[in-house]
């Protein structure tokens, strides 16, 4: 008598492709109802997913919330800083400012959880280390990508480039934490005044 041959899980999911299906739902709760609604249980829901699945992926809740949130900022930012400029630093900053603004209008939550991760990390003793990596990442994108605007244009800076996008953060940040709390304010219209006395001070030439 022949043995039968057992059948193959078709419905099984690889566990790189269901990683990446618990981190999209876990960035869709985030962006929904925030960090603090972010448990094991509801990502499985949310990525119609068993309970046992995201714990086969990761180890605990933290470890997912790393993973969600260190591919959301290199998503973020290559989204926002993938300038493509030979017209200089002016151009560059400019075309990040609008980035930024069309982005807020359209998806507040998306900066809204951004707040609310760096504050969660910060809050969580184990998650210092974390925290502190996630400004050194938009800095060294911002960084290089104005790097790139000024070789191609020949352009000069009077700051180091660090430096530059650091004070760049500030304005951006403030001004969207304003938008935020109110969004008939002028945040934005402060924002590049803000920005136009920051090239200024920091002596980049308008042409």
């Amino acid at each position: 008598m022949s043995k039968k041959t057992p059948k193959k899980n078709v419905n099984r999911v690889p566990a790189t492709l269901r990683r990446e299906q618990l981190v999209d739902a876990t960035l869709q709760i985030m962006r929904e109802k925030g960090v603090q609604s972010v448990t094991l249980r509801a990502v499985a829901a949310e990525a119609k997913a068993s309970l046992a699945s995201v714990h086969y992926c990761f180890n605990n809740k933290e470890e997912l919330l790393r993973s969600a949130v260190e591919h959301w900022l290199r998503t973020m930012v290559t989204d926002s800083i993938n300038l493509e400029t030979t017209s200089g630093i002016r151009d560059a900053v400019n075309q990040m400012t609008t980035s930024f603004w069309e982005g807020l209008r359209n998806g507040p939550n998306d900066l809204i959880a951004q707040f609310e991760v760096t504050l969660w990390t910060a809050r969580e003793s184990s998650g210092i280390a974390f925290a502190q990596n996630i400004y050194p990442m938009y800095v060294e994108e911002m960084s290089a990508a104005l790097a790139r605007s000024l070789e191609k244009s020949g352009g000069t800076c009077g700051w180091s480039l660090d430096r530059f996008s650091r004070a760049l953060l500030c304005i951006i940040d403030g001004c969207g934490i304003q938008y935020l709390s109110d969004p008939t304010s002028n945040a934005q219209e402060l924002c590049l005044d803000l920005v136009d006395i920051l090239l200024e001070h920091a002596d980049v030439p308008k042409h």
